[in-house]
């Protein structure tokens, strides 16, 4: 996935912050989306979009399964960052204003609780006039509680495929 800044990480260790990155360099949603990465913290997530006219729907302003999207997606990111895998089971979502050509959309989101088996979070997504266009609540069920180990036991796999 190329990016669209630099990435930067507010506190995560480097070996988390790469696995995550390098995780979702080869997603096909990412790409499919032009989602790209603004930030990583502990709990915390970033995302852009850059808005283009694949996101457009048929009265011309970004379509509000883009911002549903963006919306999980940063959630999700924010639960990678606890260095947890999962699959959201819930999220709801408050449209409050439309994003139109021109427009760069950045997702905040954050863990507001962090269990064993469900994380709970929040996102907020806005333009670069930082007015709020949407707002979600998600929630994940936990499928993998050591996301580090396991995404190295598959890169490692990987390499012993390539010999």
């Amino acid at each position: 996935m190329p990016m669209f800044r630099e990435v930067e990480n507010r506190g995560i260790p480097c070996h988390l912050f790469g696995y995550i990155l390098d995780a979702e360099e080869n997603s096909g949603f990412f790409e499919n989306q032009d989602i790209y990465f603004s930030a990583l913290g502990d709990g915390a997530a970033e995302l852009e979009i850059p808005v283009a006219p694949m996101h457009y729907n048929s009265m011309e302003i970004v379509h509000g399964g883009v911002l549903a999207g963006l919306l999980d997606s940063a959630m999700g990111m924010a639960l990678l960052t606890k260095n947890k895998a999962g699959v959201t089971t819930s999220m709801s979502i408050h449209y409050l204003k439309s994003a139109k050509k021109g427009d760069v959309l950045r997702a905040k989101a954050t863990v507001v609780r962090n269990g064993r088996t469900m994380v709970y979070c929040e996102a907020k997504i806005f333009n670069q006039r930082e007015e709020v266009l949407a707002i979600g609540q998600g929630a994940f069920l936990v499928q993998i509680d050591d996301f580090v180990q396991v995404y190295a036991a598959k890169l490692r796999a990987q390499d012993v495929q390539e010999q």
